[in-house]
């Protein structure tokens, strides 16, 4: 027990309430949509309790049944679980007031049971220490995904829904068929006791169950060539959901390929290839993202695009590397999470998701205009936001140890930031300066959407103005990645 919260708290707390919202649909249908906020408020409390201790110590660790692992399950809050734990509770309650505004399609209570299960496996394949339980997570995370992406109920969501559901499953079955394969040559499920263990499998059988991992993780990531589901699903999902498919759940499945190949799978060769698999994602998503007229797909593959820039700086193998990572992850998810929040309110006022019908918005909906303009900045890498420290941070770590071709993959990655701020701009251009609709009556977006956006876009502002902590901490985060103290600490902590 830290400071009166558990770690297992931050996946028990938001479970229970998805059986609260269930329970209440029946005869209290009301309540319901005010559940997920407190549950992720409930979350935001326990993940404050555990910093000082996560921070201090460098983990926490709380075991499951009274057994010891690896027979027990381990929940494991490390430094860089901390993070994404955090974004996807932040997220998971800022969307959740979001919600009470903007969601009024039936069946209510379906889309409040299956939102907070979304973001309850989010959080749970962030914090497990146990690779099988990463799988279940995966599912639960996967399978509300399939019926939030579908909840409108039209063509486009059927198909994107389908699309998602083949896809996802396949990925799964990937997934658990390299899950098998580990367990099968090494007899344990538990991380820190695979990566001890894993030193004697040969370089072949680590390869060829990674390559199963890598795919099942790589579709739920949107990794190119992986990524087809993810510009149809964007569209057809309510914005709400897009916001934390692109906020948080594809880099969630990113973080459990850095975990797994940073414990087990730490060749040069398998990084090489990573690196490959980086710039030919960023290269997709941008390029695709420029020729868009549809906002929400332009904002879909822009995040297959931030996904590869921040996979790149990863597979650098290099503790500057896994800050720069680090720290874009953390500018992507606060800033894709907040343009796909206001151009939802602003989609329902218009009631057209086309870029050319978002004319003079700049000038009828100032608010909401002024935070999409922070987001798009951020993203581009524009000083002084965030985003410009760790697209700067990455650049550097590349040049770290200079040769032919991490020059070209820098002039790729500028390239790229110049293709991003020129689909930006042009939406920004034609907001501010393009010709309105005849007799545009446009007001602001409903309270709910415009509280959830703002604090969302002064968290970035904040971040922005007040880099410092954040470099700080991922700067803890890279070494503890480079140092391996995952293990190190869950043996110091009794986690094996």
């Amino acid at each position: 027990m830290v400071g009166g919260a558990h770690p297992i708290l931050l996946i028990a707390v938001p479970l229970f309430f998805v059986f609260l919202i269930v329970f209440f649909s029946s005869f209290f249908k009301g309540i319901v949509k005010y559940l997920p906020i407190i549950a992720f408020g409930i979350n935001l409390i326990v993940i404050y309790q555990l910093i000082p201790e996560v921070l201090g110590k460098g983990m926490v660790i709380s075991t499951t049944a009274g057994f010891k692992p690896p027979l027990a399950i381990d929940i494991v809050v490390d430094r860089l679980s901390l993070i994404l734990a955090a974004i996807g509770s932040v997220l998971g309650f800022l969307v959740a007031i979001y919600n009470v505004s903007y969601i009024d399609e039936e069946p209510q209570e379906r889309y409040y049971a299956l939102f907070t299960l979304l973001v309850t496996g989010i959080i749970w394949m962030v914090v497990t220490g146990d690779i099988f339980n990463l799988f279940v997570a995966f599912e639960v995370t996967s399978i509300a995904a399939f019926g939030l992406v579908g909840f409108h109920r039209d063509q486009g969501a059927v198909e994107a829904g389908f699309k998602y559901l083949v896809m996802g499953s396949i990925g799964g079955g990937m997934l658990l068929v390299g899950i098998i394969m580990l367990y099968a040559a090494t007899g344990t499920l538990n991380m820190v006791d695979l990566a001890q263990k894993s030193v004697h499998l040969t370089f072949g059988q680590k390869f060829l169950a990674y390559s199963m991992i890598f795919i099942g993780l790589g579709i739920e990531g949107a990794l190119f060539p992986l990524n087809a589901w993810l510009p149809d699903a964007h569209p057809a999902a309510p914005s709400s959901v897009s916001a934390i498919l692109s906020g948080i759940m594809t880099t969630a499945a990113i973080y459990a390929l850095y975990r797994l190949t940073n414990l087990m799978f730490d060749y040069k060769q398998i990084y090489t290839i990573l690196l490959f698999f980086g710039l030919l994602t960023l290269i997709f998503g941008e390029v695709s993202a420029y020729f868009q007229q549809d906002i929400k797909r332009m904002l879909a593959y822009s995040t297959i695009g931030q996904t590869g820039l921040f996979f790149f700086a990863f597979a650098l193998d290099s503790a500057n590397g896994f800050q720069g990572s680090i720290m874009q992850i953390i500018n992507h998810s606060v800033s894709k999470a907040l343009l796909f929040l206001v151009t939802g309110g602003m989609i329902l006022r218009i009631g057209s998701r086309k870029i050319e019908d978002f004319a003079g918005l700049g000038r009828k909906m100032k608010f909401s205009s002024f935070f999409l303009a922070i987001g798009a900045f951020s993203l581009m890498g524009l000083p002084p936001f965030f985003g410009f420290w760790s697209k700067l941070k990455i650049i550097f770590a590349a040049l770290q140890n200079p040769n032919f071709f991490m020059v070209a993959s820098v002039v790729i990655i500028l390239l790229m930031s110049v293709v991003e701020g020129a689909y930006f701009f042009k939406l920004l251009q034609n907001m501010y300066f393009g010709k309105p609709a005849e007799n545009l009556q446009i007001s602001e977006a409903p309270a709910g959407i415009l509280i959830s956006f703002t604090i969302l876009g002064l968290i970035l502002i904040f971040i922005s103005v007040y880099p410092t902590p954040i470099i700080n901490l991922t700067h803890q985060v890279a070494n503890d990645l480079m140092s391996k103290s995952y293990i190190n600490i869950a043996l110091r902590l009794g986690g094996l």
